[in-house]
């Protein structure tokens, strides 16, 4: 072990929350799901609070629910790859961090992780003091300024309109709706809900 990998464990040992991590598990396969839930019942200082097959059952969660303190997420997910859905789950709950747990490593795959928001990239076979070390890592880190987060997260016009044949979601830029620019918070949040769902939705691996 490297003395700065010694340090990150000895940091987030020494940073033991008084109340229970919050964690939400993202993957389409159920057994591994209710296994991982099990284990961390175990586990003091992590609490499995939430279970999701899909990037688009989170992202509806989130659009009702306060954010956990860490998600942990799985890339290949049927026609859904988790990595799409870093930016819009950090867009609508930007104090989660989310740590990517996949079964093969990729290299270019991690790149794409880490420069969306991840806060690292986990494989299945890690033993569990590793991924639970690395949860306890990850909720030690600080939230990012709310205009940083903003940049990041500003998705370019052309990918709106990838699919000729469906409308485009609207955005708080958008010149046709006039409700977003009118300071009416609740519709642009659901504006944007709508359009992080579609960019999931049309996502492929």
């Amino acid at each position: 072990m490297g003395r700065d990998e010694f340090q990150s464990e000895s940091l987030a040992q020494a940073a033991m929350p008084s109340t229970p991590i919050s964690l939400w598990l993202v993957d389409d396969n159920r057994r591994l799901r209710a296994t991982l839930a099990e284990l961390f019942q175990n586990c003091e200082g992590v609490q499995c609070t939430g279970s999701f097959a899909s990037p688009n059952a989170v992202l509806s969660a989130l659009a009702s629910r306060v954010g956990p303190d860490v998600i942990l997420l799985d890339v290949n997910m049927g026609d859904a790859n988790g990595v799409d859905a870093i930016r819009p789950i950090k867009s609508l709950s930007r104090s989660t961090q989310v740590l990517m747990l996949t079964t093969f490593f990729d290299s270019q795959i991690e790149q794409r992780a880490l420069s969306s928001g991840a806060s690292g990239f986990l494989l299945k076979s890690f033993p569990m003091d590793k991924i639970l070390n690395s949860i306890r890592q990850a909720w030690c880190k600080p939230a990012p300024h709310l205009k940083q987060m903003a940049r990041e997260t500003a998705v370019p016009s052309p990918q709106l309109n990838a699919n000729a044949g469906r409308e485009a979601a609207p955005t708080a830029v958008s010149s046709d709706a006039p409700a977003a620019n009118s300071g009416d918070g609740p519709r642009k949040r659901l504006l944007w809900i709508k359009h992080c769902l579609d960019l999931i939705r049309n996502s492929r691996n």
